[in-house]
């Protein structure tokens, strides 16, 4: 970690509130449904240690169990199964409704990884089952996660811009050198296997997006960053926000287990 940023993992718990007004403050007419959120969320976490093993949401790729989802209430680091569900189900809804535009795609969060760990082999089969020639020519926007040391963020291409977009809730040059260098592997492999020939210079842009602080929600923020371009909508989470996003995305995972998180 840079030494003029704040170190994940140094945040105290915090208590999970149900807000609904956009200024964060309590609202007094609180819907119904937020009551029943807050009252199963208040359960849940007095029995989640007794269930820990069980799940919430499982498909065939990926699940959450019930202390993961107790992490995301208490404001923990989140585990890559439930930065996994969230593409999932973003992805389904993408290509089963017409709510969102078709030509972009979220890959999931270990292809990155593989690129950044430098495993030709797992490039080759996270390639295949991620950004597959036709996907990569068909979409006009990809939408790739990036952990590294211990940092979610995100990088965007823009085919038609020959750019890629870097989007970090810590900003910092280590991390835009992760991304620089992800980027290199990304479009050297694309070069060499795919008989496209040389493509042409793709540039970075750091693009100056709200900031975490010192918490551990670098995924929540991640995760608004791509519901937002996904969207087509302006970013607008900020620190403050945390803590509802988390229960938000908890609530629609017991409530509405086949719909996305948001």
């Amino acid at each position: 970690m840079p030494l003029d940023q704040p170190k994940e993992g140094t945040k105290k718990r915090r208590v999970i509130q149900i807000l609904d007004s956009p200024d964060g403050k309590k609202s007094t007419k609180m819907k119904k449904a937020s009551y029943l959120h807050l009252e199963t969320i208040q359960q849940f976490s007095h029995n989640v240690l007794a269930y820990s093993d069980t799940y919430i949401w499982k498909c065939a790729e990926a699940s959450v169990s019930r202390l993961d989802a107790y992490i995301l209430l208490t404001g923990g680091e989140l585990s890559d199964d439930v930065i996994d569900a969230f593409v999932i189900r973003l992805c389904n809804k993408i290509e089963t409704t017409n709510s969102y535009d078709r030509k972009i795609h979220v890959t999931r969060p270990w292809l990155a990884q593989a690129f950044l760990e430098g495993n030709l082999e797992m490039v080759a089969k996270r390639m295949n089952e991620n950004v597959s020639q036709q996907k990569f020519l068909e979409c006009e926007r990809i939408l790739i996660p990036i952990v590294s040391s211990g940092h979610w963020h995100l990088v965007e291409l823009v085919r038609e811009e020959t750019k890629f977009y870097h989007y970090s809730s810590i900003n910092s040059p280590i991390y835009t050198a992760d991304a620089v260098k992800f980027i290199n592997k990304f479009m050297s492999f694309i070069e060499s296997n795919w008989g496209l020939g040389k493509l042409e210079h793709h540039g970075l842009v750091s693009v100056v997006v709200p900031q975490q602080g010192s918490t551990l929600d670098c995924v929540i923020f991640m995760i608004e960053f791509i519901n937002s371009i996904v969207e087509k909508r302006s970013i607008t989470i900020s620190k403050g926000d945390c803590a509802k996003y988390r229960a938000r995305f908890c609530a629609a995972l017991l409530y509405a287990r086949d719909s996305p998180f948001l």
